[in-house]
């Protein structure tokens, strides 16, 4: 991509050049934080109001998803490209970023990052949940559960308590307490998957991308060469998904994809995208070679996210979200900045001030739900931002990290209930298809919120 060299106060998109220009492997440029200037009118596409839309200084009300439309077809994607990984390159978990989470290591990094022996009898209290109510097939959920907008919500939920078994240390190879669980799990995923497209399930863009990142793990952790396949085909679909508009608000982003090739609408997300790239980094730590242009592309739709105005990144470029009452969603923020951290930038830098002051105004205080707007502007019960700025957070370090910190755990143990999952509270939760008798969705998200001391250590970001 090619920045505009401009003048005025207000600076612009940056401006995507012909795919033919953008040279792979050329090196990362530092990332300005642009304050983006689209029309707040009703220009561009026009949208049915999503979730927590709602005209300025009309009525609350309750979100509802909007009909899925059919796109105008698109040309038939090339075939998936393949993605060998030489046996030299096939790691170990000492030399991945995943070190942390056996031994001696993961008794270092509780200590050195904040957590504690209460942080990890909640960790082992949520796993034992999730092992309780796994399927007999390897799923979370229910199996006719199909939701409007995320189709099958049972893709991503047994993703996201695969990654909590794997962030944990159990895997298919670990002969431990919970082997068995990832081993059903990791089996229903790949057994669920088109073999020609390389989707996961009917599920939306994010089960793919969550699912696509649990079996990334589970394969740099085990080097099982059975997953290699299947992860590659899934890699193939993500790359093949991003948006190449010369529109730079639609550049590099990923909007909700199906495998039906139905959308929900055509502006790409914030949150749909980080989620590609945490997939499309894990597939990478793991050994296969995602092109660098993929990479490159999406750091530069995250960059133009940023809203100068907001203070904050947006959901995505639509006008009827800018325009309404939540011009944003919170979770925007903390995960535009960590997968711009899978990115390679140092969110330390002075450019990410005012994101990460967006976070320290929201550290959580109660687990309780306090109303939509409470839920949209202070993240309050956000569980979804609470996940995205611990990751966040913990890559800053420092006194920020340590508040943050403090606020999560004196929020999330006292709410643990005694079977080891926690209540459902968020619209998410609702969205996922939580219940009191499967409470999978939010657990999960609980759980890895406090693996966050030693899922990940600082050698993330490092070229393999």
């Amino acid at each position: 991509p090619q920045r505009l060299a401009l003048e005025s106060p207000t600076e612009e998109l940056t401006r995507p050049q012909p795919k033919a220009s953008l040279q792979a492997n050329q090196p990362a440029m530092a990332l300005p934080m642009p304050s983006i200037t689209v029309a707040r009118s009703a220009d561009g596409p026009s949208l049915t109001p999503t979730r927590f839309d709602a005209p300025k200084r009309g009525p609350q009300t309750q979100p509802k998803a909007a009909p899925i439309a059919r796109a105008t077809p698109l040309p038939a994607p090339e075939a998936p490209r393949s993605f060998p990984i030489a046996a030299a390159q096939i790691p170990t978990f000492e030399h991945t970023p995943y070190r942390n989470r056996f031994g001696l290591a993961k008794e270092q990094a509780l200590t050195e990052m904040g957590g504690s022996a209460e942080t990890e009898a909640a960790v082992a209290s949520g796993l034992a949940y999730l092992a309780s109510i796994q399927r007999p097939t390897g799923y979370w959920g229910r199996q006719r559960e199909v939701h409007d907008k995320y189709r099958q919500l049972r893709i991503g939920k047994t993703g996201l308590s695969l990654l909590a078994f794997l962030g944990a240390g159990h895997t298919t190879t670990s002969d431990s307490e919970y082997t068995l669980q990832v081993k059903r799990a990791v089996h229903y995923l790949t057994s669920k998957q088109d073999r020609q497209t390389g989707h996961f399930g009917n599920c939306s863009a994010y089960g793919h991308a969550v699912a696509t990142y649990a079996l990334a793990e589970c394969f740099a952790l085990t080097e099982d060469e059975e997953l290699l396949e299947p992860l590659q085909r899934a890699v193939a679909h993500i790359i093949s998904k991003q948006n190449d508009s010369r529109d730079a608000r639609f550049f590099g982003g990923w909007n909700y994809y199906y495998p039906d090739d139905e959308i929900y609408d055509s502006w790409p997300r914030v949150s749909v995208t980080s989620w590609q790239v945490m997939a499309l980094k894990s597939a990478q730590l793991a050994g296969l070679d995602v092109p660098q242009e993929t990479m490159d592309d999406a750091r530069t739709f995250l960059g133009n996210a940023w809203d100068r105005e907001l203070g904050a990144f947006r959901y995505n470029h639509a006008p009827s979200r800018i325009n309404s009452n939540y011009p944003t969603l919170p979770a925007s923020t903390p995960a535009a900045l960590f997968a711009l951290s899978l990115l390679g930038e140092d969110l330390k830098e002075r450019q990410y001030n005012r994101a990460r002051s967006y976070l320290m105004r929201r550290i959580p205080e109660s687990y309780r739900y306090k109303g939509q707007d409470a839920f949209v502007e202070e993240a309050a019960g956000n569980l979804y931002f609470w996940y995205y700025s611990s990751l966040a957070l913990l890559r800053t370090g420092g006194n920020q990290w340590n508040r943050w910190n403090e606020g999560l755990k004196q929020t999330l143990l006292p709410s643990q209930s005694e079977d080891g999952s926690w209540k459902p509270i968020s619209i998410y939760a609702d969205y996922a298809g939580d219940t009191d008798e499967d409470r999978s969705y939010t657990t999960a998200m609980c759980v890895l919120s406090l693996e966050v001391y030693y899922r990940f250590t600082p050698m993330l970001n490092a070229d393999r």
